[in-house]
């Protein structure tokens, strides 16, 4: 199960002044697995009373995770 995709719970929140723009964070600060993030993400949705402010699943990049390492060509 270690090679299991993980999943953020991610909240738009969406502004309308002065111009329309949208703003995103991930909830809670940790993945999960697709079955305790959608139990998650449904909780979220059930607790949520506000019209402007959606939750989404979003994998996460593990390729990301590796530091990024400059080279002479690039600095």
């Amino acid at each position: 199960m270690e090679n299991e995709r993980q999943y953020f719970v991610i909240e738009q929140h969406k502004w309308s002044y002065p111009k329309e723009h949208y703003q995103y964070r991930i909830m809670k600060d940790k993945s999960f697995n697709l079955s305790d993030a959608t139990k998650v993400l449904m909780a979220y949705e059930q607790l949520n009373d506000n019209e402007d402010i959606i939750y989404h699943l979003q994998t996460v990049d593990l390729m990301m995770s590796t530091p990024l390492i400059l080279t002479k060509e690039v600095a």
